[in-house]
């Protein structure tokens, strides 16, 4: 028996299952209800208290009671932070959504009064300079943040101001945004679809599906184009206001979260050039193998190799486990626990958002939301996800400001386990047409992680750059932008086609979370990282890498990576390396040679015809 008293998970006891919807009403209670709104009340009452009991006097403190005082500070953060979290998860029920965006305008303006309430606080914990190394314990990581970002921060009054303003100004946006890509509605076999139940259409086989796929989406996206381009205008607008007034740049603040210094994210940037003639490569092999001579962008994401079978839940699931297993004991039950305990979303149905994520609720089990369809893709999704709640899992034992890892770190152990899965897809058959199957889907997978989003972080500092400059950001200035930028990402071997200047309108994180892409680029470089080390020494490294997950945020990324390695000297370069073997793997399961560069004609065929 597990330790919640139920038999542990077999693929026997899943094999009639299929791909579960949870219940919102049994996680959370009404939102509504009297439980919700002490979520809500009891943090800016406490605010209050805080306030009063240490402006002024809190950088002074010894180190006990100003350990004391973050926790007190902790609690609240906390407790409205379980409340936005119901709130996003309400979302996930069209039925509920309507009382899912009452709750989220409450949790904006709950944050707005606290973060103004207690705008003194990391104020004056950043000029705090008198602990000893270690007196604050798991919270001196947190404080180093602080006072890193000290030198951006304003008077008391300056930053209440400021608080007070976010629910019309980012805040205010971002909840637009999402109406407005929610709204975006797809005509396509006399039906409408969402733009979620409408993009898995660009991974069939079928060429003709996909070309008809990629115009109804690019008709969608017309209407409300120049609606969709004001919203992030004003997004980038607001962000860049905001920076104007601390005296810093626009992504300081998001590199400060995520502890990523400029030079390494310029390294970061500098790897994914670095990788653009590997894309170049893939995507002129890939119009070789599909035998397409005129290969658009809805080409793309066709498949590669024989179609596969259904995958069924069942499968997927075990190949979740089992890369946790592979990992540590202690990684595979919490990923069982994650199953056992309905927490996860996986049946599509109209409505339903479009991406996969997983929400970490303060005090409970995460929550992960997907599309589950029986595609290599979905399976690696679910390892993905899976891995994301895992990470929270062991890392719950820290308190609450330092325990939730940053972005870079939690997509980092995420691609590593998708790695994990692909590698033991490979190993478990010596099918040629499965291995090609398995092996593109990642390959493709590992460039739009390096690639793509590298690309879409240029395109958001090419937005912040004319904005500064006190140029137009209409949909047009938009659309030239993006499709420079994704000319120069996949090359000659890919026809852009003149509706594809509308694909950036409906990428969520352009709206609702700016600046975060490159924290895909840092994942997977390191995850390749990991994985060589981890294919060395699997029991030492799973070993390591567990503890460094139990550390939660409470080291800088670049350390906790090095308590794995032992490599503090780390660059990326044997992560392109193994993209490089990659590609060549890839090439040696079909029929084709090594592309010529793009553009200059066709591969060569190896000896036999095409498969």
């Amino acid at each position: 028996m597990s330790a919640h008293g139920k038999k542990p998970l077999t693929l026997d006891s899943l094999s009639d299952s299929t791909a579960p919807r949870w219940d919102i009403a049994s996680l959370f209670p009404d939102p509504q209800s009297a439980a919700v709104d002490e979520l809500l009340g009891e943090p800016l009452r406490e605010a209050q208290k805080i306030a009063a009991d240490y402006t002024g006097v809190l950088a002074g403190l010894d180190a006990e009671s100003l350990r004391v005082a973050i926790q007190r500070y902790e609690n609240c953060v906390a407790r409205i932070q379980e409340a936005s979290c119901y709130g996003e998860l309400l979302r996930t029920d069209v039925a509920l959504r309507p009382r899912a965006v009452a709750l989220l305008s409450r949790c904006d303006r709950a944050w707005a009064e606290l973060a103004s309430t207690l705008a003194f606080f990391e104020t004056e914990l950043g000029t705090r300079t008198s602990e000893a190394p270690d007196d604050l314990g798991p919270y001196m990581n947190f404080v180093g943040k602080v006072r890193a970002g000290s030198s951006g921060n304003l008077s008391d009054v300056q930053e209440s101001i400021l608080a007070q303003l976010l629910p019309t100004g980012g805040e205010g946006w971002e909840r637009l945004s999402q109406q407005l890509l929610r709204a975006i509605s797809v005509d396509l076999d006399g039906a409408s679809h969402s733009i979620a139940e409408t993009v898995p259409r660009l991974y069939e086989a079928d060429r003709e599906a996909r070309l008809a796929t990629h115009a109804a989406i690019g008709a969608a996206l017309a209407d409300q184009a120049e609606l969709r381009a004001f919203a992030l205008s004003m997004t980038v607008a607001d962000s860049e206001t905001r920076a104007g007034i601390r005296g810093t740049d626009w992504l300081r603040e998001r590199r400060l979260f995520d502890q990523v210094t400029r030079a390494e994210l310029d390294a970061l940037l500098a790897a994914s050039d670095e990788c653009l003639p590997l894309i170049h490569s893939y995507y002129a092999l890939k119009r070789e193998i599909l035998g397409v001579d005129d290969f658009a962008d809805y080409d793309r994401y066709a498949p590669v190799g024989p179609a596969s079978p259904e995958i069924t839940w069942a499968a997927a699931v075990h190949a979740a486990i089992s890369v946790m297993e592979s990992i540590s004991p202690a990684a595979a039950e919490l990923s069982r626990t994650m199953f056992e305990n309905g927490r996860i979303d996986a049946a599509p149905r109209p409505g339903k958002g479009r991406s996969a994520y997983t929400q970490s609720i303060p005090g409970q089990l995460p929550c992960i939301s997907m599309n589950f369809r029986g595609n290599p893709r979905d399976v690696l999704t679910l390892v993905h996800e899976t891995g994301h709640a895992v990470y929270l899992q062991l890392a719950a034992g820290q308190p609450y400001l330092a325990a939730t890892p940053a972005p870079v770190m939690a997509e980092t152990f995420a691609l590593f386990c998708e790695g994990l899965a692909v590698r033991q897809q490979l190993a478990g058959t010596a099918d040629p047409a499965v291995r090609l199957r398995w092996l593109a889907r990642w390959l493709e997978d590992q460039m739009v992680a390096i690639g793509r989003h590298a690309a879409l972080h240029r395109f958001e500092v090419a937005l912040h750059d004319r904005v500064r400059d006190g140029a137009e950001l209409d949909a047009a200035h938009i659309g030239a932008l993006w499709t420079e930028g994704q000319r120069r990402l996949y090359g000659p071997a890919v026809r852009l086609t003149e509706g594809y200047g509308l694909w950036w309108s409906y990428l969520d994180s352009l709206f609702t979370a700016p600046g975060s892409n490159y924290a895909y680029v840092y994942g997977q470089l390191s995850a390749l990282t990991l994985l060589r080390h981890f294919e060395a020494d699997p029991h030492g490294v799973g070993s390591r890498l567990t503890a460094m997950l139990r550390l939660g945020d409470t080291r800088k990324p670049a350390d906790l990576l090095t308590l794995v390695t032992g490599d503090p000297g780390r660059t990326w370069h044997d992560a392109l390396a193994q993209l490089t073997l990659s590609l060549d793997e890839l090439r040696a399961l079909t029929d084709f040679r090594s592309p010529h560069p793009a553009g200059s004609g066709k591969s060569t065929p190896r000896g036999a015809r095409r498969r």
